[in-house]
């Protein structure tokens, strides 16, 4: 039997969720707090989010700002 490979959805994510993603096997808290450091060293990544009204205290990346993460960082 042949396992399909999920594709990675780009929608609106919680901000847990998605650093749980790209950091599985972490507790939520250290995974956001991973990724959050991820975004903070690639400048251009966080003037695009800045760009489209990111807004830190919201709990969920927008599809749009979902799309720009990975366009630095890749699928998870």
């Amino acid at each position: 039997m042949k396992k399909e490979e999920e594709t990675f959805a780009i929608r609106t994510y919680d901000k847990a969720e998605l650093a749980s993603l790209y950091c599985p096997g972490r507790e939520p808290g250290a995974a956001l707090q991973n990724l959050y450091r991820w975004i903070r060293r690639i400048p251009r990544l966080t003037e695009e989010l800045n760009a489209t009204g990111y807004n830190k205290y919201r709990h969920c990346y927008l599809k749009q700002e979902v799309e720009i993460i990975v366009k630095y960082l890749g699928e998870p």
